[in-house]
């Protein structure tokens, strides 16, 4: 073997080594689902933490057949309003019809994730009958999580025509744009902060 091959070897042995461990970026549609799911779900449980009776689950994981049925929340029927009306950007007041259809004082929400930039009429037609299909449900909301969602015409005047038949049996459907996340994360960001400030305050918790 020659001191030429001796030498170049190794440095052909580390770029290898280094090509095969360089991290690959996924953007794939599940990887994208998964992630805007995730992200929700965290918002959610640490929003949720700061509450007295607010319960997060997840019944499946991505792109399992869950009837749009991603994440659950579950808790008292002011606590679980207040979230709504974050979410979904309605006057607190406005949901005083699902009072009615509280079980012993508990309203449980169905979300379903989207992660794509198209809500179609189709779209609503599916969250339309996924929301018959869980009637122990009182709020259902389509959870939007991209940066550029769009909403068609078509899909506004059937939710229109589909919202007011719900409420009649206190029930809401609706949806859930991405400034009502954003607005949870915002809260959880002012409640961290005011956290520990009060931690950092004289006589305030000190960790040993």
């Amino acid at each position: 073997m020659s001191s030429t091959e001796s030498e170049e070897t190794p440095k052909a042995a580390e770029s290898t080594t280094s090509q095969a461990v360089a991290p690959q970026k996924s953007t794939s549609t599940g990887e994208i689902a998964r992630k805007a799911e995730h992200r929700y779900l965290s918002a959610l449980a640490i929003y949720a933490g700061n509450t007295s009776s607010l319960e997060i689950t997840r019944p499946t994981i991505t792109n399992c057949p869950d009837g749009g049925h991603d994440l659950n929340v579950r808790g008292t029927t002011d606590e679980v309003k207040d979230l709504v009306s974050n979410l979904t950007q309605t006057p607190f007041e406005e949901l005083s019809f699902l009072d009615g259809s509280a079980v012993d004082g508990n309203l449980k929400v169905r979300i379903d994730v989207k992660s794509g930039k198209t809500i179609s009429g189709d779209t609503i037609d599916n969250h339309v009958s996924n929301s018959t299909r869980s009637p122990d449900c009182q709020v259902n909301l389509l959870a939007l999580t991209n940066p550029n969602y769009q909403i068609t015409k078509e899909a506004h005047k059937k939710l229109d025509v589909q919202k007011p038949l719900f409420q009649e049996i206190g029930t809401l459907i609706g949806i859930a744009p991405l400034e009502g996340l954003e607005r949870i994360e915002d809260i959880n960001k002012s409640q961290e902060a005011t956290t520990n400030s009060d931690e950092s305050a004289p006589g305030g918790n000190k960790t040993l």
